[in-house]
């Protein structure tokens, strides 16, 4: 039996798991990557002055889908890939943790697994971070046989993917001649200067959905924090500009996300949609809503895995 380890960022489920969720998160050396005395405080303070904060936020979405749609995804995987695979489903910041998923494989004498983060560009923050910790952790145990996923998104289905969400959002909304607007998370300015590819592929991802649909299309960044400087343009910024220049048929498309999380239903929707309509007038603003556990992106993860 082979073992897919399915890993993605994770969520709270509560304003207890909210504080250690801060926690887990900025105590990562690829997210602070200061000395770690340092970052055990900074980390510290983040998670006991913020929690209640970042928790109202969680409360206002009902609650992070990030877990409960990644084990959704996981659990299609597993229907599909059928009795030669045990998928299991691990996250970063909360429970079950990329330790929990290899002790499991441990239990199940499976000695060769597949590690797909679902990031589908690369970066520093995100895949580095889940590979260094693959690994620590394998390595902690016994000689593993493993192969970790950079990333997918030059994947014929994922590609196909996006077109489909976007084709059909144009088809229900009746929209003529819209511009696409590429929203992904954005990152810190120094990780860019270390060599972090995360930008560029952003960039070359969304070219590669908007030639298939013959759409001009925009690159933004969105979800900054902190007093760092982060990647650009904004995602605000770029909708005030397109305003000035008179497009009104403007679709929001979250290019770096795989499920809906807090920064689609908070930061996008609103945040960034709000300011579009209310303060740039932009009549015909929507964005493309992320299905749980689509049947083209699952296929991108099959060709992934049976490759």
């Amino acid at each position: 039996m082979k073992g897919i380890l399915i890993v993605n960022m994770g969520g709270p489920e509560s304003l207890a798991e909210m504080r250690k969720f801060l926690f887990r998160m900025f105590s990562d050396r690829f997210i602070l990557p200061i000395p770690f005395f340092i970052r055990y405080i900074v980390s510290f303070l983040i998670s006991i002055t913020r929690y209640k904060s970042s928790w109202e936020k969680y409360k206002s979405i009902n609650g992070s889908p990030v877990k409960k749609e990644t084990m959704t995804i996981g659990g299609l995987l597993a229907e599909e890939l059928g009795s030669e695979y045990f998928v299991k489903c691990v996250f970063s910041y909360s429970s079950p943790t990329i330790n929990d998923g290899i002790k499991c494989f441990i239990q199940k004498q499976i000695d060769y697994f597949k590690v797909i983060p679902l990031y589908p560009h690369s970066s520093i923050s995100t895949t580095g971070s889940v590979k260094a910790e693959v690994n620590k952790v394998a390595s902690s145990y016994k000689k593993f046989n493993f192969k970790i996923i950079d990333e997918f998104y030059k994947e014929e289905n994922f590609i196909l993917f996006w077109q489909a969400l976007i084709q059909e959002h144009i088809k229900k909304n009746s929209f003529k001649d819209p511009m696409l607007l590429f929203s992904a998370h954005s990152i810190p300015q120094y990780l860019v200067n270390k060599g972090d590819t995360y930008v560029s592929t952003i960039n070359k991802s969304a070219q590669l959905i908007s030639e298939k649909l013959k759409l001009r299309f925009e690159v933004s960044f969105q979800s900054k924090m902190g007093k760092v400087k982060w990647v650009g343009p904004d995602t605000k910024l770029v909708l005030k500009q397109l305003a000035t220049k008179g497009f009104d048929e403007i679709i929001i498309v979250p290019i770096s996300f795989v499920n809906e999380n807090l920064e689609t239903l908070y930061d996008i929707d609103k945040q960034i949609i709000p300011f579009g309509k209310q303060k740039c007038g932009i009549k015909n603003l929507s964005r493309i809503f992320i299905p749980t556990g689509n049947n083209i992106f699952i296929r991108t993860l099959m060709n992934i895995i049976t490759k």
